[in-house]
C-alpha cells in the first residue's frame, strides 16, 4: 500500500486544515479527493492507495467540521468544531483546494473525485455562481467522479422534521443532528462498518445548518443547477441500486437531464452506499482509471492495470 504524508495547512478564514497527499512515483494526474458527510479522508486509505499505485497523486482533506480539521486538539484551529460548517464555506474550501493542488502540481490535469455529499459538492462547484476566482478553478479541472452523490435523501424526511430543522438551522446553526449513520445502511462490508462504529473521528451527519444546507442544494441541483454543468467537462457518476442513503431515482434523473458531452453512469446492482467499500470496489477503481485514460486519450498500459 503506497504510503501517504500527512500535513497541516491554512485555509480559508483561517482554517487549518489535516491534508493527506498519496504521491504517485511518477505522477500522470492529481485527484482531489473529498470525503463525505460524517467522516474524514482517513477512511479512503485503501482506493486513494490504489490511485497512486496507477500514476495518479491523490490530494485528500479533512473538510470544515469534519475529521481531524475539526477535532485534532493539537493542530485545528480555534474556531473550529465537529459539524460547524456550511455549503458556502465548503465551496470556497474546494476552490482553496483545487487552487493549492495546482500550485504544487502545474503541469498535471486536476480530476475532482467526492463521494455522497462530497460528489454533490463537486457538481455544485461547477454550477452554482460563483466569484471569479472559482470560475478559473473550474477551467483547471479535467473532469470530476460523482460516487453516490446525494441530490435526494433515500429515506426523505417527514415534513414537520423538515420544518424543524430548517428553523433550527437559523436559530441554532452549529447544533448537532442528534443521531448518527447506521453503518449497515452503508455497505456490507463488517470490517468497515465495525471500524466506523468505533472511529473517534466519525460523529454525527452533521449540524443544523450544514444538514439543511446538503439537503437543499442536492434538490436545487437535481431541479435547476444541473442545466449550468459545464457541457465540456467529462463526468463519471457511480451508483449502487441498494443505496439506502443517496436515491439512485434521483441520480439517474440528474444523469439524464444533464446536457454534458462526455458523461457516464455506472450502476452497480445491489450495492450500497460507499461503493469503495462493497464488493464492487475493484472494479470501481478500474472504471475511475479508465475514465481519466479515456478523457484524456492515454493508451491502455500509461496508468497501470490491475
Amino acid at each position: 500500500m503506497t504510503a501517504y504524508t500527512e500535513t497541516w495547512v491554512a485555509g480559508p478564514h483561517s482554517t487549518n486544515f489535516y491534508t493527506r497527499t498519496y504521491e504517485a512515483t511518477s505522477p500522470i494526474y492529481v485527484l482531489v479527493a473529498v470525503h463525505g458527510a460524517a467522516e474524514h479522508s482517513g477512511r479512503y486509505t485503501r482506493a486513494h492507495s490504489s490511485f497512486a499505485e496507477r500514476g495518479i497523486t491523490v490530494f485528500s482533506y479533512d473538510q470544515r467540521g469534519y475529521g481531524r480539521t475539526a477535532l485534532d486538539a493539537e493542530h485545528k484551529s480555534g474556531n473550529s468544531t465537529y459539524g460547524k460548517t456550511c455549503w458556502a464555506n465548503q465551496l470556497e474550501d474546494l476552490d482553496w483546494a483545487v487552487q493549492y493542488v495546482h500550485q504544487r502540481y502545474t503541469k498535471l490535469p486536476i480530476f475532482l473525485v467526492g463521494s455522497s455529499m462530497a460528489g454533490t459538492l463537486c457538481l455544485s462547484f461547477v454550477t452554482r455562481p460563483g466569484p471569479p476566482q472559482r470560475r478559473a478553478s473550474i477551467a483547471l479541472l479535467s473532469g470530476i467522479i460523482a460516487s453516490a452523490p446525494t441530490f435526494l435523501l433515500t429515506e426523505r424526511p417527514s415534513w414537520p422534521v423538515y420544518l424543524t430543522v430548517k428553523a433550527l438551522r437559523l436559530l441554532v446553526p452549529n447544533m448537532l443532528l442528534p443521531m448518527k449513520h447506521d453503518p449497515e445502511k452503508l455497505s456490507s462490508n463488517e470490517e468497515t462498518n465495525k471500524a466506523y462504529l468505533e472511529d473517534p473521528l466519525v460523529g454525527a451527519p452533521g449540524s443544523m445548518l450544514s444538514v439543511y444546507d446538503l439537503v437543499n442544494e442536492g434538490e436545487q441541483l437535481l431541479r435547476i443547477y444541473y442545466k449550468d454543468f459545464p457541457s465540456q467537462l467529462p463526468l463519471l457518476v457511480l451508483q449502487g441500486t441498494a443505496d439506502q442513503l443517496s436515491d439512485p431515482a434521483a441520480t439517474q434523473s440528474f444523469f439524464e437531464k444533464l446536457a454534458a458531452e462526455q458523461k457516464k453512469l455506472v450502476v452497480y446492482p445491489g450495492a450500497r452506499h460507499e461503493l469503495h467499500n462493497e464488493p464492487v470496489q475493484d472494479q470501481l477503481l478500474e472504471e475511475c482509471v479508465d475514465f481519466i485514460r479515456r478523457t484524456t486519450n492515454e493508451p491502455r498500459g500509461v496508468l497501470g492495470d490491475a
